[in-house]
């Protein structure tokens, strides 16, 4: 990831707080050059609000990306030859850690990755600022996603 995705998603995390942005970086493998930001409508409020005992946390601790968006990035994909490089969250007055509802959202029922290739990046926001961010990959000995080395949220900066 360039450091101009970066502020990208800082500013993304930044204007929607307090609550929860989402998004996903797409790109060539092969080519960091061709990378983008694809910033994704958090929905969990209106999931919150219509069923609030199945959906019990709003945006401010949780975020679900809108289907739309989803359809859209796959679409991506496809047409451009592009991946999912990485999906990125904002922790609004929590630190950047890898959540247990993290974990949840990016297994499937069977215990494994939805997209394993794929990192997860989350940034922590305190008072509308940036205070830290941590970058999770999944390794598959240990079926767990491992914080990674900070000098890696740098991308190929």
């Amino acid at each position: 990831m360039e450091k101009d995705l970066l502020k990208v998603i800082h500013f993304q995390a930044m204007e929607e707080y307090p609550d929860e942005c989402c998004g996903v970086i797409l790109g060539n493998l092969n080519n960091s050059a061709e990378d983008i930001v694809f910033r994704c409508s958090n929905i969990q409020n209106q999931l919150h609000a219509k069923d609030p005992e199945n959906f019990s946390r709003d945006a401010k601790t949780a975020f679900t990306i809108d289907p739309k968006d989803l359809l859209a990035i796959e679409k991506k994909t496809r047409t451009r030859g592009w991946s999912i490089k990485t999906f990125y969250h904002s922790h609004p007055e929590h630190d950047a850690y890898f959540s247990d509802e993290d974990k949840k959202m990016a297994l499937s029922e069977w215990g494994e990755p939805w997209y394993p290739d794929a990192t997860h990046l989350v940034v922590s926001v305190y008072n509308g600022v940036i205070k830290d961010q941590a970058l999770f990959a999944w390794d598959p000995e240990s079926k767990m996603f491992k914080e990674q080395p900070k000098k890696s949220i740098q991308f190929n900066s």
